[in-house]
């Protein structure tokens, strides 16, 4: 986005990163044919710090952007294989009405880059390697824009925009610049991962491990090992924030225990690595507020939605890019702009009773006792284990489900009384 200083450029919607919640907004404004604008401060294709795994619940999102889930590029897995020092069981998705029995892998870069362009296809402009420097407000604190610029370059744009939707990820410099903050008493994890060229493949299931060990403490931890279609496994691990000693380390040392753990004819070491590590926060359970400002929507990890169960966040990320989108659409077509500010009160609707469940879960297992008995004694248990799966994965029909279903709806009023 080059030009002269000072230069100004009027759209519809501002979208501050393209990421699968960015990319996801973009598609769905665009499709109601606004002019949207997605401003990426990276060139595709990109790293990114993830597991790279979807499950059941993302690929919905994939479906309802229209998007191919039978892509070879696509890797298919039919559950969770979980394992600990004891034991490893095979968990597969739940048969379900509202979701599929499967979840899909592929890498961050290349998912990433196929959102992205897919959100173009459907009319959405996209600037890549372009700095969000700050929102610009006006005298009534509505956000009205940003203020851009092309890497490298120093001349400013300011971009007028009419709504504004922050999707610039864990960090959210943009969203932190117009006044959302992270609520400390929310969870939060770290996470580190790496790729790997190793005989061991765990496809057609996502490998988790728990039962990492500190000084022999147990920690609310967890690491996994996921296939990509290229033939690489993603390895990683990733902590929560709820540990006692949880200042003590750091997501590298983490990951370190757990490559520690895995059998070493499995081969996952410096011969085998293939990139470097990277690692990053995991803002959990609705951990910024406000999710909604005049002018601005903040959505996915931006608005601290990552699921506190289990660290999964691109689902979230594109289940609230897509509500941001269509409320956000029915107050431009249809000139309600009030409608958009229901936003925060959909969030709480749709993920308030839940993250609570999920907030006291991880406040629990911080305790080394509970996280051992957890493991020692839960793991074994396959019944019970299922029933944590749909739990953890958010993966149930609800009331209208089979007994497993309905017990979580119960816990989710219960949570919603509380």
């Amino acid at each position: 986005m080059a030009g002269p200083a000072n230069a100004q450029l009027d759209v519809d919607v501002l979208v501050v990163g393209a990421g699968p919640g960015g990319s996801t907004a973009a598609y769905h404004l665009a499709r109601h044919g606004l002019d949207v604008l997605v401003a990426e401060k990276a060139a595709f294709p990109r790293e990114k710090v993830c597991g790279d795994g979807l499950t059941p619940r993302g690929v919905v999102q994939l479906q309802r952007l229209g998007i191919d889930t039978d892509d070879p590029l696509f890797e298919r897995h039919h559950g969770l294989r979980i394992r600990s020092r004891r034991v490893m069981l095979d968990l597969p998705w739940p048969e379900l009405d509202d979701f599929p029995a499967y979840g899909l892998s592929m890498s961050r870069a290349s998912f990433d880059e196929l959102l992205a362009r897919h959100a173009e296809k459907a009319g959405a402009r996209l600037v890549e390697e372009t700095e969000v420097l700050g929102p610009t407000m006006n005298d009534e604190g509505w956000v009205t824009g940003a203020r851009v610029r092309r890497v490298g370059d120093d001349a400013e744009t300011t971009v007028r925009a009419r709504y504004v939707i922050a999707a610039d990820g864990a960090s959210s410099r943009f969203a932190a610049k117009a006044g959302v903050e992270r609520d400390a008493s929310k969870p939060l994890g770290i996470a580190a991962r790496r790729y790997y060229r190793i005989e061991h493949h765990p496809g057609p299931w996502l490998e988790v491990w728990m039962g990492l060990t500190d000084r022999d403490s147990a920690m609310p931890a967890y690491g996994w090992l996921f296939a990509l279609t290229d033939g690489s496994v993603n390895v990683g691990a990733g902590l929560l924030n709820t540990f006692a000693n949880f200042k003590d380390l750091s997501a590298r040392g983490v990951f370190d225990v757990f490559v520690r753990a895995l059998p070493a004819e499995w081969n996952v070491n410096e011969d085998t690595a293939e990139g470097r590590m990277l690692s990053g926060p995991l803002p959990m359970g609705g951990s910024r507020t406000p999710p909604a400002m005049p002018g601005m929507l903040v959505i996915g990890d931006a608005a601290g939605l990552v699921n506190p169960f289990n660290g999964e966040g691109i689902a979230y990320a594109m289940e609230s890019a897509e509500l941001a989108a269509e409320l956000v659409a029915e107050a431009l077509v249809k000139d309600r702009p009030g409608v958009a500010h229901l936003y925060p009160t959909m969030l709480r609707e749709r993920y308030g009773a839940y993250y609570r469940i999920g907030n006291r879960f991880v406040r629990a297992i911080g305790h080394p006792r509970v996280m051992k008995a957890l493991v020692d004694h839960g793991l074994p248990r396959k019944r019970l284990m299922g029933f944590l799966l749909r739990l953890m994965g958010n993966l149930s029909d609800r009331d209208h489900g089979d007994l497993q279903d309905r017990a979580i709806a119960t816990l989710e009023r219960i949570a919603r009384a509380a």
